[in-house]
């Protein structure tokens, strides 16, 4: 079980500094690698289409954000070895986390944190 071919750095920091483009994120979802709802709660929808429209760069925090749904969404791909159960686990409250729901609070790092150290105790079967 190799969590880091698992896990593939998606967006990286040289990647997130260099700067990712709208058109890539839109690749990104056309690929399955991030819903479309994930993107438009990073970056709100109008201007998201907008930057396409540009052809802009996302600003760092944008970036940054869409590379953490990206990776919370893969981990939760990893740990239960396939998309419908992983975007099961994601779309509904957890006990485990206040009954909060898993792709919200993955909107922030703290969130993220919390979600991915569930999935990790689940793959690895520690349930206490």
């Amino acid at each position: 079980m190799n969590i880091h071919a698992a896990i593939p750095a998606l967006l990286d920091y040289a990647r997130i500094e260099r700067g990712v483009t709208a058109r890539q994120v839109e690749e990104m979802i056309a690929r399955g690698l991030i819903a479309r709802e994930d993107v438009y709660s990073a970056i709100p929808e109008r201007t998201f289409k907008r930057r396409l429209a540009d052809r802009a760069k996302l600003k760092i925090e944008e970036a940054d954000a869409i590379a953490r749904l990206m990776r919370v969404n893969a981990l939760a791909q990893w740990a239960f070895g396939e998309v419908d159960m992983a975007q099961q686990f994601l779309d509904m409250p957890n006990p485990e986390l206040g009954n909060r729901v898993p792709r919200l609070m993955a909107r922030t790092d703290a969130g993220a944190r919390e979600v991915e150290a569930v999935l990790y105790r689940f793959a690895f079967g520690d349930y206490a």
